[in-house]
């Protein structure tokens, strides 16, 4: 019988073990305070293997050893990697720094299993090494734990962390340790901080910048004269090889030339395959003025273009940086993120008063403004100390916290801190009192620290994301306010780890995220703040759009339309007023849990205009509204044309969905005949006039596969192995049934037993290119673009 008693959740995790253990890697994912450990260790006794556990940090290497010595005081446990036991602990670092002598390490000292504890740590020589010795080690299982994978991170690196971990296989949620109360609610608000008019200026002159470069690069003699002397343009039917193998690059040509009035032969119509008059020429886009340039810098750089884009900064060393980011000057925008936090600080101390345990965190400490350098243009722990200790009510107690000072009040000092005058430094901080870190006092002084912010002797401690934004815990926080750049998801995560705990029956921990705006700008291109409502949209929490609902999403944060200064003002001055209702959010919170018992992954689709021909359509009615126009009120209202178009666009969308729905149902039955479903995993497919969604309620592995799968049938087609072609449209066969011509059949054949007729077209071959192209001609066409999206939902 096991030592450890387990959790529901926990429990759930070893239960499925055996469907775990098909593969050769088990990756766990689980928030901070769930109990990583404890779950590591009932499945290292449930494996019963030669384990070695390996962890980023000396801090975690004492947890893991005093956990195992806890619950298995008889099992043998080593600290040094070469001379391992049946139970070895060590850090990432260490094993790096041996590398050179652990060739078959894990096969001649029998390791079978491998922990990856905060596999999110692995860094990339890390990584590299690890996935070196596990391919010599081919009876290693692993482990992943993490509590936050690097959803945000590019496909390159993205790809490398899952070569490691292997895919996810189950992911133990915020919100049902809440609904156990292991965790405490919380709520995430936006402070949108409008940059200064010198920032708008600069971006301004940006854009317009930007576009004067595009309409340059859109029409160029010289480009125009060498592409039409090319073969591929003059003779395409002798070029239809190179073609097919750089179709991106043709057509990027063909977009280009067409709005030079250059009228295509009746050869390129052949090699498009399709008539002249049954498809409108698309303008170029960004992707088109990309493909175009890269292909022209690849064969003829000298060109007198290429110079003017080295002038302007979009070539350098030798490497094109086509629409290349906005340089943030941050240093303007400082007075305002430093007013937002003063903003913040001041309303959380009048709602909580005594209260209020405040964690407000930074990237950088900018020390020397405590010795007199002026601080209204620097930003970080000190500057936000001086700054804050003359706004706070005498009575709420601050503190200040990093790895090289802590500074606390006068009255704190001689009640807590007497034994530590040693470290004193004297520093003119009228009342209070700086203490100098060193190695020797720094885990004692973090120690009394935290306990006297959990006991509210301290109401606001501010400190750096290095020393408090991971594994540091303090159950009392009820306030964090992110003063630190933005982060990745990562980053981002762990700091809001950190107001998780419990403490108290109805905690609530309010969390702030401040985002400079630039008014007016469309929120996806915001320079700043779109990079961070990326993040903030993998994190699930409570949805107040219509009913209290637990979902992630950008929606649950009910952002303006319009981004004016007005409107920014507004929804800030809104979030402020919300912070206030704790234990109103704390009750809905209760509401929305009842709602469910676990967090489903639905699958949205939706349709919606391209960006060319957003601005084209009469603003006289809002979608909504035209839902409820019937025939005589469009008549009435002189708008027969927009009542016409809708019922057009309705009736076409409903047949696509009805196409995807059995397409979806395909890939379910045949996810049931593998063995990978079973019967008793019920699929949800439901649409309405906008959108179309589908879901399977089972395990996290389970959901996530058949989702992949739907992407990849319902999505963007690029070069695909196989196409299947159903009446006019085009959709992706997934790699999963597109290995080989048989896989393919056995697919197809399940699509024509849902009533679907479909064809099946090898794009490796000239025929099968030509159907291609067809397709990516179909999409580029098109008026709408489609939106495939996974969101969390408890239910």
């Amino acid at each position: 019988m096991s030592a450890i008693k387990l959790r529901a959740y926990q429990q759930r995790v070893i239960d499925q073990l055996a469907s775990y253990l098909d593969n050769d890697s088990i990756h766990i994912v689980a928030p901070p305070g769930s109990g990583k450990t404890i779950l590591g260790m009932a499945l290292v006794e449930k494996l019963q293997r030669k384990t070695l556990i390996l962890v980023p940090s000396i801090l975690l290497k004492k947890q893991w050893i005093e956990v195992i010595q806890h619950y298995y005081p008889q099992w043998e446990i080593s600290e040094e990697l070469l001379q391992p036991a049946n139970i070895t602990v060590t850090t990432y670092q260490y094993l790096y720094s041996k590398r050179k002598e652990l060739d078959n390490h894990f096969t001649e000292h029998g390791i079978g299993f491998l922990v990856l504890d905060e596999s999110h740590h692995l860094k990339k020589n890390w990584s590299d090494l690890l996935l070196d010795l596990k391919e010599k080690a081919t009876e290693l299982q692993t482990l992943a734990l993490t509590a936050t994978p690097p959803f945000d991170a590019n496909q390159k690196e993205w790809g490398n962390y899952i070569r490691l971990t292997g895919a996810i296989d189950e992911e133990i949620t915020v919100s049902e340790l809440i609904n156990e109360a292991v965790l405490a609610p919380y709520q995430d608000y936006v402070y949108l901080a409008p940059v200064t008019k010198e920032s708008q200026k600069q971006f301004t002159e940006f854009l317009n910048e930007q576009n004067q470069i595009v309409s340059h690069l859109c029409s160029q003699p010289e480009v125009t004269e060498y592409l039409l002397a090319q073969e591929f343009i003059q003779q395409p039917l002798n070029q239809t090889e190179f073609i097919y193998q750089n179709f991106d690059s043709y057509l990027s040509c063909l977009l280009y030339l067409n709005e030079q009035q250059y009228q295509f032969s009746d050869d390129h119509w052949q090699v498009l395959g399709i008539k002249r008059n049954k498809i409108k020429i698309p303008q170029q886009t960004r992707k088109s003025i990309i493909d175009l340039y890269q292909y022209l810098f690849q064969v003829v750089p000298q060109l007198e273009i290429f110079r003017y884009l080295s002038k302007k900064g979009w070539l350098y060393e030798d490497k094109l940086r086509l629409f290349p980011d906005f340089e943030i000057n941050n240093q303007a925008n400082i007075p305002l993120m430093k007013e937002a936090i003063e903003h913040i600080v001041v309303k959380e101390e009048s709602y909580l008063g005594n209260e209020l345990r405040c964690v407000l965190l930074f990237d950088y400490i900018k020390q020397e403004v405590l010795a007199g350098k002026e601080d209204y243009l620097e930003y970080g722990v000190a500057p936000a100390f001086l700054s804050l200790k003359e706004l706070i009510r005498p009575e709420t107690s601050l503190a200040v916290v990093c790895g090289e000072f802590l500074i606390v009040s006068q009255k704190i000092f001689q009640t807590h801190f007497q034994t530590y005058a040693e470290f004193r430094r004297e520093k003119k901080l009228a009342g209070y009192i700086y203490l100098a870190m060193t190695d020797k006092n720094r885990s004692e002084l973090l120690a009394l620290t935290t306990q006297l912010l959990d006991s509210s002797e301290i109401n606001l401690l501010i400190g750096t994301v290095s020393l408090l934004g991971e594994g540091w815990n303090c159950p009392a926080v009820n306030t964090i306010i992110m003063g630190n750049a933005a982060g990745s998801y990562v980053q981002t995560q762990q700091i809001r780890g950190r107001g998780l705990r419990c403490s108290g029956d109805e905690k609530l921990t309010n969390i702030w995220h401040i985002a400079s705006i630039y008014p007016n700008i469309p929120v996806t291109e915001q320079p700043l703040f779109a990079a961070i409502l990326k993040r903030l949209s993998f994190i699930e929490g409570l949805n107040l759009m219509d009913e209290p609902v637990i979902s992630t999403g950008r929606e649950r944060f009910e952002l303006p339309d319009i981004l004016d200064l007005r409107t920014i003002a507004g929804y800030t001055q809104n979030n402020l007023y919300r912070a206030k209702e704790r234990k109103q959010h704390f009750m809905l919170w209760e509401t929305a849990l009842k709602q469910g018992t676990h967090l489903a992954m639905p699958l949205f689709i939706r349709s919606r205009p391209k960006e060319t021909e957003v601005h084209l359509e009469s603003n006289a009615f809002k979608l909504d509204n035209v839902d409820q126009l019937n025939l005589i009120q469009a008549f009435l209202q002189g708008a027969l044309n927009i009542y016409f178009k809708e019922r057009k666009r309705k009736k076409h969308w409903h047949k696509a969905c009805q196409v995807r729905q059995k397409l979806v149902q395909t890939l379910y039955q045949l996810l049931l005949n593998e063995g990978v479903l079973s019967e008793s995993i019920p699929l949800v497919i439901d649409w309405n006039n906008h959108s179309f969604s589908c879901e399977i309620v089972a395990s996290y592995h389970q959901e996530k596969l058949f989702n992949e799968l739907i992407c990849e049938l319902l999505g963007e087609i690029h070069s695909p192995r196989y196409l299947l072609k159903i009446k006019q449209d085009y959709f992706v066969i997934p790699g999963r049934y597109s290995k080989n011509k048989k896989a393919v059949l056995i697919f197809l054949t399940a699509i024509k037993q849902q009533g679907l007729t479909a064809d099946f077209f090898y794009t490796k071959n000239i025929s099968g290119r030509k159907q291609l192209i067809k397709a990516r001609l179909n999409s580029l066409q098109a008026s709408d673009t489609l939106d495939i999206n996974e969101r969390k939902i408890w239910q």
